[in-house]
């Protein structure tokens, strides 16, 4: 998603209750037994900074939102006050000195940034008017303070904890434009470094850093009463997170366990009146130190730091689409212990769906091992039907249907989840051909937002998008059988075709090794060779210039690698531990890589940053159709919100 498309996410803003408030729509809402109300979030790629930042004040300006001061890559503290508004970033004034870790609030028409510092803290308040004009101190607190939070509560700022530049604090400071600062509560430690917002009238603190540790405790703090109380727990230690409210619920974004840490992903969501906290999604990458503020329907993620150095990342967090609740599970489905053991579940997202070739199925399988759908059962194909040697298969956005390629049967099927039923087909199964409604070794189907299919088809070296109902073409890219590399004329066995985070497709050919990157309108925009590869194997893109292949071989590995086809990161691990033939891997939320190693009969996680497996379903080189068993796995894909259908909007064509 463009900056431009979340400028009409954000120009929804409610001028109703506000994510300090409890509005009684938001209640009703809530009270609704049909659907289903996700607290998950989804991550869309929104766009970037004029530059890495981290540590960075975030306000609400009207429909705009201001980015102040930060933290650069070069360690050095900036003076820089920045509006994304209307598609784009740009400079719109400069605070008196350069800050970071400060906190900033808006008031009374005003944006008011509090403390924060260079090489030492600061005292300051500054205000930047609504009408423009230069930033101007307007007042001190009572002591130097950085590395603390703020959340509003009505039309007065509450500032939390932070550091005097010798010591940790624990007061809570209460502040109106016109006012002098003072304490209106305390902590139960000093603390900095804490995830604070607004809800329900209170102010939720989580985690955070003491003298001594990072803290899981949540805290709430009523301003009416002036009492700290502890609602909740944290599932790990955690500091330099941020926290925002949206839809009933307090979200705990990002982080990381201790200094120096390690970043995490997660997303918490954080219910204020029970103190449960439950998973609610993850990052695009694992970051620490991020601005975010609630914006219309949505979270807006600004800069952080990621294991090594700030970014420009701008991301934009929605809630999940509402979901009907799931079907009983069948008795023959019960959970079992079917993971490798030492298996970690908590590195998926969520559920996973496997394309069991050699078992001619489709496996749904959640972060445990258990299997939660399966397709086809007993009874699920009608008389003459045939489901075989599912190659690959993935989610449409809503999780209401999966598309699956018969590679070797030479077809393309729909399948209704809930139905369990084929609802369209493309192609003849078993005749493979060029002409209407046949193909020749398709992979990769997907879904474009207008219901169109768009698939590789390898033997006839083409791209294809297809309408159903209809059982003709609607656009071609290739010639048929012209099999060589001369994009868009012609394609050398494209075996992937999968969409970018702009809109662009990321295109693999066998022939040649090539990695083909083409526009929407089908024009060539850049052809790298896959580093080091003999037969690559559906390249998808893990972030804007960085992408993930395999080698469909024995031994085999997962690279990544920039459009220059420079290799980044490679797992390719020999002897028993050894790949074969591995034809899909996609990236994780956390920074870890899923794939399946298709003729070791197994689906993997792989840690780029230990190069070890830390979850396998499937036994290494043991073909079965037990549970915890599979045949040759051929494809991947997350379930909704994680699916690929979610994560990239594939352009239709024009």
């Amino acid at each position: 998603m463009a900056i431009a498309a979340v400028a009409a996410a954000i120009a929804v803003v409610s001028t109703g209750p506000g994510p300090g408030d409890s509005g009684a729509g938001d209640k009703a809402k809530q009270a609704s037994p049909q659907p289903v109300r996700s607290i998950r979030l989804v991550a869309h790629r929104a766009g970037r900074l004029r530059q890495p930042l981290q540590d960075v004040a975030i306000a609400a300006r009207g429909n705009s939102q201001l980015l102040l001061g930060g933290l650069d890559a070069t360690d050095v503290s900036r003076a820089e006050v920045s509006e994304m508004s209307g598609g784009r970033v740009r400079p719109v004034a400069r605070l008196p000195q350069p800050a970071h870790d400060a906190a900033a609030a808006a008031l009374g028409g005003s944006v008011f940034l509090f403390g924060g510092g260079q090489a030492a803290s600061t005292d300051e308040i500054v205000e930047l008017g609504s009408g423009g004009g230069p930033a101007r101190v307007v007042g001190h607190l009572p002591e130097a303070r950085s590395d603390l939070g703020v959340a509003v509560v009505g039309q007065t700022a509450y500032l939390v904890g932070g550091y005097t530049g010798t010591q940790a604090l624990a007061t809570i400071l209460a502040w109106r434009p016109g006012t002098k600062a003072r304490v209106v509560g305390r902590l139960p430690q000093p603390l900095r470094y804490a995830a604070v917002t607004a809800i329900g009238g209170k102010v939720l603190v989580a985690g955070g850093s003491t003298a001594t540790a990072a803290s899981r405790e949540v805290l709430s703090f009523d301003p009416t009463t002036g009492r700290t109380r502890v609602v909740g727990r944290l599932p790990r230690a955690t500091t330099h997170a941020a926290a925002a409210a949206l839809g009933g619920h307090a979200y705990v974004i990002g982080g990381r366990g201790a200094q120096p840490g390690t970043p995490t992903s997660a997303i918490l969501a954080v219910d204020p009146a029970s103190g449960r906290v439950q998973p609610a999604g993850h990052l695009p990458r694992p970051l620490s130190d991020i601005a975010a503020i609630a914006a219309g329907n949505g979270i807006l993620v600004a800069g952080g730091r990621d294991a090594s150095a700030p970014v420009a990342d701008v991301t934009l967090l929605t809630p999940a689409p509402a979901t009907a609740p799931r079907a009983p599970r069948p008795a023959a489905l019960r959970p079992g212990p079917w993971l490798r053991r030492g298996s970690d579940p908590s590195v998926l997202p969520g559920n996973i769906l496997i394309a069991d070739k050699l078992n001619n199925r489709l496996l749904e399988v959640d972060p445990r091992g258990n299997t939660v759908w399966q397709f086809p059962r007993r009874g699920d194909l009608r008389r003459g039907e045939t489901f075989l040697i599912p190659d690959d298969a993935f989610f449409d956005a809503s999780g209401k249907h999966v598309i699956a390629t018969q590679e070797d049967n030479f077809v393309i099927s729909i399948i209704d989840v809930a139905a369990h039923r084929i609802v369209y087909r493309y192609g003849t199964p078993g005749v493979p051909g060029s002409g209407p409604n046949q193909l020749n070794n398709p992979d990769d189907a997907l879904f474009t937002p207008d219901g169109s299919i768009f698939t590789a088809d390898i033997k006839n070296c083409r791209l294809l998008y297809i309408r159903p109902p209809a059982h003709r073409p609607t656009r071609q890219l290739g010639t048929t059988g012209q099999c060589v590399h001369d994009p868009p004329r012609s394609y050398g066995s494209p075996n992937g075709a999968f969409p970018m985070a702009n809109g662009n497709t990321v295109v693999t050919e066998i022939n040649g090794n090539w990695i083909d990157v083409i526009n929407p309108a089908g024009r060539l925009v850049s052809a790298a060779h896959a580093p080091g590869y003999g037969y690559p194997s559906d390249t998808n893109e893990v972030r804007p210039g960085v992408f993930l292949t395999v080698d469909y071989s024995a031994p085999g590995g997962i690279q990544t690698f920039n459009s220059q086809g420079r290799a980044r990161w490679s797992y390719a691990p020999q002897g028993a531990a050894a790949l074969d033939h591995p034809s899909l891997a996609l990236p994780l939320p956390n920074g870890d890589v899923l794939a399946n190693d298709d003729y070791n009969d197994r689906v993997i996680v792989v840690d780029p940053r230990t190069n070890r497996v830390v979850w396998q379903y499937g036994h290494m080189n043991v073909p079965g159709s037990r549970p915890g068993y599979l045949n040759n796995p051929d494809g991947v894909d997350l379930a909704p919100p994680h699916a690929l259908a979610n994560r990239f909007k594939l352009v239709p064509p024009r």
